[in-house]
């Protein structure tokens, strides 16, 4: 009879322990690569790369993978989150890419608005990973981005970019990689679309 009661307060033991705390992982995107600055400035005042917006989950801390390239059904990895949400690791991307390239003669993310200045706000409404059945996997990065110039009625310039990168592995470090590449490719669409629209004039 004792030998009953002592299994049995071992089984009520082990029913009321504690579950191990989940093992929470956070990632960040890859380092900025050195880029060759421009010969010239492509603004004639500062920029101000202003925080980017995004709705629902993309505007949100947790990975986001979705099962097709569509992405009509989106659901996120457990226990792993970005360090800070899409639009501002995004946000502080491009004003590093744009300060190692010397884009104008300021990039900032806040300006005083007594100062002339180009100012690029956006929206991001892809940021994920996507795993097809019978697909490569891939990253998708969207935006939409528009830079005004103070004082002016109509934007200076407006950007609408949708780009998809391939994922080396089945890590989600790798498909941090990829997302990072595909600012990356954004940002450099962005200073061709800029240099576009200085020629014009």
């Amino acid at each position: 009879m004792k030998r009953v009661g002592l299994v049995l307060l071992v089984t009520l033991g082990a029913c009321s322990a504690p579950e191990p705390i989940p093992d929470f992982r956070y990632y960040r995107l890859a380092s900025v690569e050195q880029a060759a600055p421009l010969p010239a400035p492509l603004l004639d005042r500062p920029l101000v790369i202003e925080p980017l917006r995004a709705d629902g989950v993309h505007g949100e801390r947790p990975i986001l993978y979705a099962t097709d390239p569509d992405s009509l059904k989106i659901s996120q990895y457990h226990y792993q989150l970005w360090n800070d949400p899409p639009p501002t690791m995004i946000q502080r991307r491009l004003i590093d890419h744009f300060n190692a390239i010397g884009a104008a003669s300021l990039v900032t993310d806040r300006l005083g608005s007594r100062v002339s200045a180009y100012r690029l706000r956006g929206v991001v409404y892809r940021f994920e990973r996507v795993m097809s059945e019978g697909a490569p996997a891939e990253a998708v990065v969207a935006v939409r981005l528009r830079i005004d110039q103070d004082g002016e009625d109509l934007p200076y310039l407006t950007l609408d970019r949708l780009v998809r990168v391939p994922v080396t592995g089945q890590r989600v470090e790798d498909a941090a990689v990829a997302l990072s590449e595909g600012v990356d490719r954004i940002a450099a669409d962005l200073v061709a679309a800029l240099k576009a629209r200085r020629s014009e004039g």
